[in-house]
């Protein structure tokens, strides 16, 4: 069951394909920061190569298998991890914010769902017959099946009823037809058999003998030319006949082979639907189809009709060991219903006690199952408000970590412990703290070989403990040191040469004093100093623009840093502004992710739709205008992949 689960939510996360995480492959991290088998990976970079780390293939070729010690899910080779991805805490923190679903239209609905799987139950008490008051039990499927578009009339529904009754309606249709056809059948039958004895009739004719005395010779002559022709005519009236059987036998058989096409074609095609609402986590709707289905064909047979070998049919069938069948998926659809229940049970408990930590995860847990079941819609935002501000803090000190800010997620693990009395805060306190000793520990040994002066050890050992912690204060006071010593140019040059290798602008940018003096002299190091402080202003400008705008309009913000962050993919006062605006534009960040997505995959439709969408949220959106126009272009000119031009680059880049 646990298999399934974790299979049901990496469909809801990657619909098509692998949603690959984006992710840094920085040099010379701490072994804390790959530490695995971690439940909150606090200590783990997501979307790092750790993180992503090659498996072997697995034994249902492309279908997810979870592992049953962590929450991670091998899938197409790679391992994921469920809950900890961007896509993922996107979407939970959406439904945090969203209100609930508890509304009278949302009441109606979920009363009309409850009263069509009562109709549906084979326990259910019909009302009293009139004439003897007898009271029978068994299901209404009429009634259930006229309730079905009133309930797909309804928004939160979007329209699954509807095409519930469809399928239905599709196989009420192709049983009449199959009704048609033997009846048709019977008449060809009675028609065959009419013909049969006319046959018979027209071959044991025999012309009258003639009544006269003994022929003449001429006499002879005649009676033997009348029977000639009355044989001819006996064999022109029976061929009729048999071509007229032959005619009905050939029909009569072409009949049976299109009934029986015909109903395996329509129960092929509700089992699919089936199997969709489920995979769909559509649970209800599973349910209710799966309850229709031995109401509509009738002959006992439930094992579903999977193509062999096939994911689908290879996780039923590893999972329990037998043929999967209609009522394996309604036992499986009602227990994650009763899952999601307990969950939630256990959710109020752990916040009562105050354990915040824990009812976030068994809420996203529950979230991850079932999010369209109305106990997840309808839980009340008093309760989702007390997990917010810990998730939101939680996705932080994620991001601090892949940004290697450790002191920045230092002061977060703080926080989240005094928040939580659960809080698992040794594991990525370790982490922090094991960075940190490993990066003054090489910033010791370069202030050792500054006294010794030698400047190749030293240039290595500031590098590593720059790459280790890129934001240690210790680094920067050793750098000014350096650059305090007795050939200052040098010095200056030194580390002018080693931050722009390491594309380290920032600190150029911060302590360009020293290197304006230091390559006055050289005109290659100038134009590159030159350059860096010209693209690093222009940059502080872009940030103080999108800070100011952040508090108006973080979509806008968002937009504008996230296309410098592909100029300056390294630079860590970006990245960590690109993370915050990104969790607090969280909707419009998901449509155009989604929007990129589907444009990838050619999906034409399906990315307008996440541009408009995006564009919705934020009207003078360029890059959801630019992809509207791009995907535009692209359908007049035929679905053609438009030209695609090369992203820019910052020459600092080079």
């Amino acid at each position: 069951m646990k298999r399934l689960t974790f299979a049901l939510v990496l469909a809801a996360l990657c619909p098509a394909s692998a949603q690959v995480l984006p992710g840094s492959t920085g040099v010379g991290a701490p072994p804390a920061t790959t530490t695995t088998n971690s439940n909150n990976n606090y200590n783990m970079v997501p979307g790092s190569a750790s993180d992503r780390q090659t498996d072997t293939q697995t034994g249902l070729n492309n279908m997810p298998m979870a592992d049953p010690g962590s929450e991670n899910v091998a899938f197409n080779g790679k391992l994921w991890n469920v809950t900890n991805n961007r896509l993922m805490r996107s979407r939970f923190e959406t439904y945090l914010t969203t209100p609930e679903a508890n509304g009278p239209e949302d009441q109606a609905y979920r009363d009309l769902m409850a009263q069509i799987m009562e109709l549906l139950a084979p326990t259910h008490k019909q009302a009293p017959d009139p004439v003897t008051k007898a009271q029978a039990r068994g299901p209404e499927v009429m009634k259930a099946f006229a309730l079905l578009p009133e309930a797909g009339a309804a928004r939160i529904d979007g329209g699954l009823c509807n095409a519930v009754a469809n399928a239905i309606w599709d196989v009420w249709t192709a049983q009449k037809r199959v009704n048609e056809r033997k009846l048709a059948n019977v008449a060809m039958m009675d028609r065959r058999k009419q013909l049969e004895w006319n046959a018979e009739m027209g071959m044991n004719a025999t012309p009258l003998a003639n009544a006269s005395g003994p022929a003449s010779k001429n006499g002879s002559k005649q009676n033997n030319a009348q029977t000639q022709q009355n044989n001819s005519a006996t064999v022109g009236r029976t061929s009729g006949y048999i071509k007229g059987i032959a005619e009905i036998e050939a029909r009569t058989k072409l009949n049976e082979a299109a009934m029986g096409l015909s109903e395996v074609t329509s129960k092929i095609q509700f089992q699919a639907l089936i199997i969709q609402m489920f995979m769909q986590r559509r649970f209800e709707h599973a349910v209710i189809a799966c309850r229709f289905y031995p109401n509509l064909f009738r002959d006992g047979e439930s094992i579903l009709q999977l193509e062999k070998d096939s994911d689908v049919q290879k996780l039923l069938s590893s999972s329990f060991g037998v043929p999967p069948t209609v009522s394996m998926i309604d036992g499986l659809s009602l227990e994650a219903i009763r899952s999601v229940d307990e969950s939630l049970v256990s959710f109020e408990n752990l916040v009562a006690r105050r354990d915040v930590d824990s009812a976030s995860n068994r809420l996203l847990e529950a979230y991850a199952v079932g999010e369209y079941l109305p106990r997840i819609r309808r839980l009340p935002m008093s309760e989702k408000t007390k997990v917010l501000d810990f998730v939101r803090k939680k996705n932080k000190l994620l991001s601090f970590l892949e940004m290697k800010d450790y002191a920045s997620a230092e002061v977060v693990v703080t926080e989240l412990r005094a928040a939580s009395d659960d809080f698992e805060y040794a594991k990525p306190l370790a982490a922090i703290q094991t960075a940190k000793t490993m990066s003054n520990l090489h910033v010791n040994n370069a202030n050792a070989a500054m006294g010794s002066k030698d400047a190749v050890a030293m240039e290595k050992e500031m590098r590593t403990a720059a790459e280790i912690w890129p934001t240690n204060p210790r680094v920067t006071q050793l750098s000014e040191q350096m650059m305090q010593s007795t050939d200052m140019k040098s010095q200056a040059l030194m580390e002018f040469d080693r931050l722009l290798s390491q594309r380290n602008y920032r600190q150029i940018f911060e302590n360009q004093a020293p290197f304006i003096a230091a390559v006055a002299d050289d005109l290659t190091r100038k134009q590159q100093l030159e350059k860096v402080l010209k693209d690093m202003g222009r940059l502080e400008l872009i940030l103080g623009g999108a800070k100011e705008m952040a508090a108006s309009s973080p979509p806008a913000a968002w937009e504008k840093v996230e296309k410098e962050s592909k100029l300056f993919p390294d630079d860590p006062v970006l990245s960590k502004m690109r993370a915050d605006l990104g969790v607090k534009a969280s909707e419009f960040v998901t449509a155009i992710e989604n929007a990129r997505q589907q444009e990838e995959k050619q999906q034409v439709g399906s990315a307008i739709a996440w541009y408009l969408k995006a564009k919705s949220m934020h009207p003078l959106s360029e890059m959801a205008r630019d992809g509207i126009k791009r995907l535009v272009e692209q359908v007049k000119n035929g679905d053609e992949p438009p030209s695609t031009t090369p992203e820019p680059t910052s020459a600092l880049n080079n």
